[in-house]
C-alpha cells in the first residue's frame, strides 16, 4: 500500500498506511513530545562529523535501548554509506520533499536499520539544491523544525547530520535542535570553525530568541602519538570555552574507517576496538548529559 500524502495525514495514519508501517509498530506508543534533538554540527569539513552523528545515534539505541532517529541533512548522503550493509529498502521521500513541502509527514523519507532502535533517512542529493528553493520561502529558517514536532512523538532521541558549513541547511538543523554536539579535531583550523559556529549561536539567540544548547565539542582524530601539539590545542579551547570540551575523545583507529568500508558501525564490525570503545564512551556521556537528568 503506498502513503497518502494529504494535507490531513496524521502522525497515527502514517504509521498505519505506510507501508513502513510494520517497522514503526513498536514505536507507536512512544509520549507525544518526548525526544530530544541534537545537531553534529562543524564548518570545517574532515573532522569525523557524519562518523560522530552515526556513532552518536547507533550507541543511543544499541547501549541505552533508545528509539532513535538520525536525519541525513547533507546532500553528500554520507549517512547512507556508513550504514548501508544495516539499511534494506528504501523510503517512498525524501527530506528535500518535505522541507519544500511536497510531502506533508518526515516519516515516509524514514527507514529501519537492522540496529535495534535505529532509523534513518537515507541520502538525498536533492538537498544539494534545496537551499536556493528554500530561500524564498516565509519561515524558511524553522521548515525542519516544524516537520519535526509530530517525529518527537515517534522517537527518544533525534540526532541531525549537517551539512559541514553554516548554510540554511544548517541553520535549520539549529533551530530545530534543543542541543548541538561539535566535533572538533586538534587543530588551529577546527578551533576557527567552532568560534563561526559559536557566533551563529549567539545571532539566533538575539535574532529569533532561540538557540540550542551547546551540550560540548568532542575532540575527534586524536592522534595520540602528538602529545605535546595536543596539549597546546587543549589548552586553546579551555581558555576559549571553558567547561565546554567532553570528556570522551575520539581516536585515529583503523577499525573505524574499516568498518565504513563495509557499510557497517564500528560497534558491529569491531566491538573490542579502540574505535568502538571511543564511541560508546561518547554517547555515554552525551546519554548521562541529556537524557539522564530528565
Amino acid at each position: 500500500m503506498s502513503v497518502v500524502y494529504d494535507l490531513g495525514f496524521r502522525l497515527r495514519s502514517a504509521l498505519e498506511s505506510s507501508p513502513l508501517g510494520a517497522a514503526f509498530q513498536p514505536f507507536a506508543g512512544a509520549v507525544s513530545g518526548r525526544a530530544r534533538v541534537i545537531a553534529v554540527a562543524a564548518q570545517k569539513g574532515g573532522v569525523g562529523k557524519t562518523t560522530t552523528a552515526v556513532h552518536l545515534a547507533a550507541g543511543l539505541a544499541q547501549r541505552h535501548g533508545m528509539r532513535v532517529l538520525l536525519i541525513d541533512l547533507d546532500a553528500q548522503g554520507h549517512v547512507a554509506s556508513s550504514l548501508r550493509a544495516h539499511i534494506r529498502m528504501s523510503a517512498d521521500a525524501s527530506v528535500t520533499q518535505v522541507l519544500l513541502g511536497q510531502v506533508p509527514d518526515l516519516l515516509a523519507a524514514v527507514v529501519p536499520t537492522t540496529l535495534d532502535g535505529l532509523h534513518v533517512t537515507t541520502a538525498d542529493k536533492g538537498l544539494a539544491g534545496a537551499e536556493a528553493q528554500l530561500a524564498a520561502r516565509i519561515g524558511r529558517e524553522t521548515l525542519l523544525a516544524r516537520a519535526l514536532r509530530p517525529v518527537r512523538a515517534v522517537y527518544d532521541a533525534i540526532v541531525l547530520d549537517c551539512p559541514p558549513n553554516l548554510g540554511l541547511l544548517t541553520l535549520n538543523a539549529l533551530c530545530a535542535a534543543d542541543e548541538v554536539l561539535v566535533p572538533c579535531d586538534l587543530s588551529v583550523l577546527a578551533l576557527e570553525g567552532v568560534d563561526d559556529l559559536v557566533r551563529t549561536l549567539d545571532h539566533l539567540a538575539s535574532g529569533l530568541g532561540h538557540a540550542p544548547h551547546l551540550l560540548g565539542l568532542v575532540h575527534t582524530r586524536v592522534d595520540r602519538r602528538n602529545p605535546r601539539q595536543n596539549a597546546a590545542i587543549r589548552r586553546a579551547v579551555q581558555q576559549r570555552y571553558a567547561g565546554l570540551p567532553l570528556q570522551s575523545e575520539i581516536a585515529t583507529n583503523t577499525a573505524v574507517p574499516t568498518a565504513q568500508l563495509h557499510g557497517q558501525v564500528v560497534y558491529a564490525h569491531a566491538p573490542d576496538s579502540p574505535g568502538a570503545r571511543d564511541y560508546s564512551a561518547l554517547s555515554d556521556e552525551v546519554h548521562r548529559r541529556v537524557f539522564a537528568r530528565r
